[in-house]
């Protein structure tokens, strides 16, 4: 296997694998935050789940990971039409 340069900024990492990265950081920085300026922890965390969510949710609904042919994963079969 020969190792190769990819033009992409990311290199091969997709989508679906940087919005689930993303989904702790905002949670990690808001209780180190929290932590460092004396703000409750419980709060801290709050705070930081709101970033956290609007990730999820945008990788829930406005982007959803689809497969090559515009299906999900494949593991449903598609529903049959009522005649």
């Amino acid at each position: 296997m020969e190792a190769t340069i990819s033009e992409h900024l990311f290199g091969s990492v997709s989508r679906p694998d940087l919005v689930l990265s993303a989904i702790p950081g905002p949670v990690a920085l808001a209780a180190v935050l929290g932590l460092l300026f004396g703000v409750p922890l419980s709060l801290a965390l709050a705070v930081g789940s709101v970033p956290s969510g609007a990730v999820v949710g945008y990788a829930l609904f406005y982007r959803p990971p689809v497969g090559s042919e515009g299906a999900t994963d494949g593991s449903h079969p598609p529903p049959e039409r009522s005649r």
